[in-house]
């Protein structure tokens, strides 16, 4: 994302309200650098690049920036974008706009459910995503998003040890609340997460 912006509009001025959808509401993006100038001073002076870059050029770039934006705030951003640019993001992990943006709202709930301890393994979200391409015809039926439409999710946009080290530690919880369970097979659980 940073780089696509950085390409087509610079390194200074890609906060300008030409750079996004002409379809977007302005108190949006207005919203979003409001939040985008918050994270800027609240990191000014922790976060080594942002007081380098914002000292000597008086600038943030885009590459500087998403490091301390929120995943909310970066799904906002995308979804803001022109369409050109989001099809640009988007075609770099081989999916449409339409399924990175609806793939970003979900797992910015899901991170906002887990950030807030809140019940996870029920999980159903109406953003529909089906990446599951070998098994497209036995999940049609299912019109929302559960646990494990985000774990394929993960595994289309993190690195091959990432998502390998996400599956892991998701193993290992398992195998935990298995030894815990008395009343209720695993199975119905994993069942109810989509798997």
């Amino acid at each position: 994302m940073a780089n696509t912006i950085s390409e087509k509009y610079g390194v200074k001025d890609y906060l300008k309200t030409s750079n996004f959808d002409s379809k977007a509401d302005l108190e949006e993006i207005k919203k979003l650098r409001n939040k985008i100038n918050k994270a800027i001073k609240n990191n000014y002076g922790k976060h080594e690049a942002i007081t380098h870059y914002k000292d000597k050029y008086g600038f943030i770039p885009p590459f500087v920036l998403v490091k301390v934006l929120t995943f909310g705030e970066i799904s906002k951003y995308y979804g803001l974008l022109k369409q050109s640019d989001r099809q640009k993001i988007s075609k770099y992990f081989k999916l449409s706009d339409k399924e990175l943006r609806q793939m970003l709202l979900n797992i910015t709930l899901v991170r906002n459910l887990c950030a807030h301890s809140n019940r996870l393994y029920t999980y159903r979200s109406r953003f529909f995503v089906n990446v599951d391409k070998p098994n497209r015809n036995y999940r049609e039926y299912i019109k929302s998003t559960d646990l494990y439409m985000i774990t394929k999710c993960m595994e289309i946009l993190l690195d091959a040890k990432s998502y390998n080290k996400l599956l892991k530690d998701f193993e290992k919880e398992i195998k935990k609340l298995s030894k815990k369970l008395k009343c209720i097979d695993i199975n119905k659980i994993l069942n109810m997460m989509g798997f």
